[in-house]
């Protein structure tokens, strides 16, 4: 138990140590959406508010599969605690809002059962006649909370790279996404 609370200690002393105040970094991430399941872009931008607290405005894009898609804007606050020389850790808390948007010219076989129901669910459609044969496309874009954790490693004084876990907590459309980037420091 000491030595927990020692190093959490060192880890509180040390975080401006890892970010500074008024930093700016640009990057790009490779994600997956679980609820979309598919994979996406991102990119985002960073500034340091203090040394341990950070924003970061970011856009997402989540490539079509099976006539839908999804694009995110976010911001969210991260605090950083550095736990090694290059590393560290941030728990992350935002907001954003989400646009899904399904396509039509489906076959009656191209959902199952249960993706229909999970589309009703989600507000993307009304009923099942919707993507049982030749449709329009509908949309639906929702505000919600973003929650999660990340790492991050310095690469040098100008390059890093992470990975980030969020949960996207939106009405009827709750997704993890997962993702892995690179950022450049100016």
């Amino acid at each position: 138990m000491k030595k927990l609370f020692l190093m959490l200690c060192v880890a509180l002393v040390s975080v401006g140590a890892f970010a500074q105040k008024g930093e700016q970094r640009v990057g790009l991430n490779l994600n997956y959406g679980t609820e979309i399941s598919n994979v996406g872009l991102g990119a985002k931008y960073q500034y340091g508010i203090t040394d341990a607290i950070r924003l970061e405005g970011g856009f997402d894009y989540f490539f079509k599969k099976d006539g839908a898609s999804m694009w995110d804007i976010n911001v969210n606050a991260h605090y950083l605690f550095p736990f090694a020389e290059k590393f560290a850790v941030y728990p992350l808390v935002g907001l954003t809002y989400a646009n899904c948007k399904v396509t039509g010219g489906w076959s009656n076989d191209a959902f199952s059962p249960e993706e229909i129901q999970d589309m009703i669910d989600a507000g993307l459609i009304e009923d099942a006649s919707e993507v049982t044969g030749e449709s329009e496309s509908a949309h639906e874009s929702k505000f919600g909370v973003n929650l999660g954790a990340g790492v991050q490693y310095a690469i040098n004084d100008k390059w890093g790279v992470n990975f980030e876990v969020k949960y996207q907590l939106i009405s009827d459309f709750d997704q993890a996404v997962f993702g892995i980037g690179a950022t450049y420091k100016f």
